[in-house]
């Protein structure tokens, strides 16, 4: 059950434009476990609101404007709405993985 302030959390990011991006679903109580998000998902195809979401691989991550936007393997283009406790710390360790592997030009993926 989603509190009233990611209810407000959720609206907001469901109005927001994300120009050149295919939304798949939006997620609350987000986190990073075994190199996928992980949180309710709502808006999203085959899911029933505030069903858990288990992504499939990240493969991208970037920052829009106020929100995180997740790439995964499997296509998916998920938006954070809110993160669980260590989620957000989760997410920018995994940022930081990425960026070093870029620039020292790795062949490193997620397995």
């Amino acid at each position: 059950m989603l509190t009233l302030s990611q209810k407000a959390r959720l609206a907001d990011a469901l109005l927001e434009n994300y120009s050149c991006e295919l939304i798949t679903g939006y997620v609350t109580d987000a986190r990073i476990e075994a190199g996928c998000l992980v949180g309710a998902v709502y808006k999203a195809w085959g899911y029933r609101p505030g069903e858990r979401l288990i992504s499939g691989t990240i493969t991208e991550i970037m920052q829009y404007e106020r929100r995180w936007l997740i790439k995964t393997r499997e296509h998916d283009c998920l938006v954070v709405v809110n993160f669980a406790r260590g989620g957000r710390q989760a997410l920018l360790h995994l940022v930081d993985l990425f960026q070093t592997a870029r620039i020292s030009h790795s062949r490193w993926c997620v397995h």
